[in-house]
């Protein structure tokens, strides 16, 4: 699970008000900052594609089972991230700094950095999410999309900004919207848990846990300067086997995919 691409396009999947029924696919294209630039979201049938520019993985997200799947296409590897792997990567993180408490300072210092090394979570505390809060700047129009500017502030200082349109402005259906959803429920519990499955949440994706409702076709973080613009919607059919194709490869755990990260 790459820092390049995850906190950024995590960004776009805010929880969004629901559009008119139809059945056609949905892909959405984004451009904007290095990390952002040309990545794909693509929606069909209860899935998500997330795929990255130049990268060769991709992260899915799967509706029925309420689960995120990371494909590593080189390794030729995937690995599931399911709320009970979640728990059990929590609690593994949480045993072990407890008994780093126990430790001399020097000892305990260089071993917390280890610590950081081997499960990808810094060993910083978590912003409070709780003092994120919107003000709304009202109508603009962007890249062709009418929305809602709304400035996301921690406290009294402004992060960033996003604007929002309805799901019927920007072309998302209601079967769509609904695996978004989901997704973004998903999402949130991922943030509690784990911040390097999640992304930096003292940067982007910040903006993904303010509470916002609708899609968002533009965003910018103050402090990390990532940006993006929804580039284009489509409704035009999608092959399955985007969706699909990493089931030839092998199944890992989830610390045996952390670990190859390092």
């Amino acid at each position: 699970m790459t820092r390049r691409f995850l906190p950024a396009t995590m960004i776009l999947l805010f929880a969004m008000l629901p559009g008119p029924p139809a059945r056609a696919d949905t892909t959405i294209r984004l451009n904007g900052s290095r990390d952002v630039a040309n990545t794909v979201i693509q929606v069909k049938g209860g899935m998500v594609r997330l795929a990255p520019p130049n990268l060769p993985a991709y992260v899915l997200y799967d509706q029925s089972r309420n689960l995120a799947i990371y494909v590593d296409a080189t390794r030729k590897t995937y690995t599931e991230i399911d709320q009970q792997s979640l728990d059990n990567y929590a609690g593994m993180v949480s045993t072990l700094r407890g008994q780093l408490q126990l430790l001399p300072p020097g000892q305990r210092a260089m071993l917390e950095q280890r610590l950081g090394d081997l499960t990808g979570v810094p060993t910083g505390s978590f912003p409070d999410l709780g003092n994120l809060h919107t003000v709304d700047r009202g109508g603009r129009t962007i890249a062709g999309f009418h929305c809602q500017l709304h400035l996301v502030l921690n406290d009294r200082q402004a992060v960033g900004d996003v604007c929002l349109s309805t799901a019927a402005e920007a072309g998302i259906s209601r079967p769509d919207f609904t695996t978004l959803m989901a997704m973004m429920d998903f999402l949130h519990h991922m943030a509690g848990t784990a911040q390097e499955l999640a992304g930096d949440l003292t940067g982007s994706s910040r903006l993904l846990l303010s509470g916002l409702q609708g899609i968002p076709v533009a965003a910018r973080d103050y402090q990390s300067r990532r940006q993006f613009t929804v580039a284009g919607v489509s409704r035009q059919p999608v092959p399955a086997s985007r969706f699909n194709d990493y089931r030839d490869y092998r199944k890992q755990a989830l610390m045996e995919a952390l670990a190859q990260r390092r």
